[in-house]
């Protein structure tokens, strides 16, 4: 074995055990309705500016397959759950996913079985042209659509579809600094289906609208992010709830292989979450795998 080799795979090894450690001091998952659950999302939703080297963003032409098992499964539930996806760019503006969600028995708790339990697709549109009054600015829109599969543990689903539109900024704030900021605006429109209602702790129970905003600067190595965020359900719905989220966060690259199409990134960060069912304070990690494949060559 290499060195390069051996370096890689600690690399690989210290990146998982940071995740698992993150993840038992998680008590809850964060609601979904804060937009703070899954960073990852929220990056996917924001457009594809320059140079802004985040996990799901991709070069144009490109299909990317990716995933991000959830190793805090390992300590709090008797299963794992692996999310595999496809992007693909349609053309220079539009981009498509599909990602499907299966879970297994590990081994470490009490035997849950095995499945697919979500489904969740979208549809972005990127501005590929700055703003004329604004050139450090660009836009994007989209719509995403999530819904449970089959009959999963109950643990997992909150037993609704969700319908999000939204639209997304991105701006460069000081080139010097590599300072970016970025914001979303989404709308999470709910639909019942025969699975139980399972609302996790702080989780808006109707219709609801996300106003997130953030700052994130590259330092060449990794990245940092701080995210804010408000969901109510005020204008939607007839109740009048709300939801305040706070989550830091850093990415780091673990590989950049030269004239390969593979990239991994892990995630770690916290998040403080408050709501109608009190205040949530908790830490997170996570790694993400992620192949792009050129349709027309090999990109070089």
């Amino acid at each position: 074995m290499t060195p390069r080799l051996i370096f890689r795979s600690a690399t690989l090894a210290l990146a998982f055990g940071t995740a698992v450690v993150l993840a038992r001091a998680q008590s809850t998952v964060p609601s979904q309705a804060t937009s703070l659950s899954n960073l990852g999302e929220l990056l996917d939703r924001l457009p594809n500016f320059p140079g802004f080297d985040l996990p799901g963003f991709m070069p144009k032409d490109v299909f990317q397959f990716y995933s991000s098992p959830h190793f805090g499964d390992l300590v709090h539930r008797d299963f794992m759950r692996v999310p595999v996806g496809l992007r693909a760019k349609i053309d220079q503006n539009y981009q498509a996913h599909l990602e499907i969600e299966g879970y297994f028995t590990h081994g470490l708790g009490h035997a849950a079985g095995y499945g697919l339990d979500r489904l969740e697709t979208g549809i972005k549109y990127d501005s590929t042209r700055p703003s004329p009054t604004s050139p450090n600015l660009l836009w994007s829109t989209g719509i995403d659509f999530a819904t449970p599969l089959d009959h999963p543990p109950m643990e997992i689903t909150d037993g609704y579809r969700h319908t999000v539109p939204y639209v997304a900024v991105s701006k460069l704030l000081a080139p010097d600094w590599s300072l970016t900021g970025y914001s979303t605006l989404g709308i999470d429109l709910l639909a019942h289906t025969d699975l139980p209602s399972n609302f996790g702790r702080n989780q808006l129970h109707s219709n609801s609208f996300t106003l997130s905003g953030g700052v994130t600067r590259d330092w060449k190595t990794f990245q940092t992010l701080l995210t804010a965020s408000y969901s109510s359900t005020a204008l939607l719905s007839d109740e009048h709830h709300q939801v305040f989220g706070l989550r830091p966060a850093v990415v780091f690259p673990l590989t950049r292989w030269q004239g390969r199409h593979t990239r991994l990134t892990a995630t770690f960060g916290g998040w403080s979450i408050w709501g109608p069912d009190g205040h949530e304070l908790g830490a997170s990690g996570s790694v993400r795998l992620e192949f792009n494949y050129k349709t027309q060559g090999i990109a070089r």
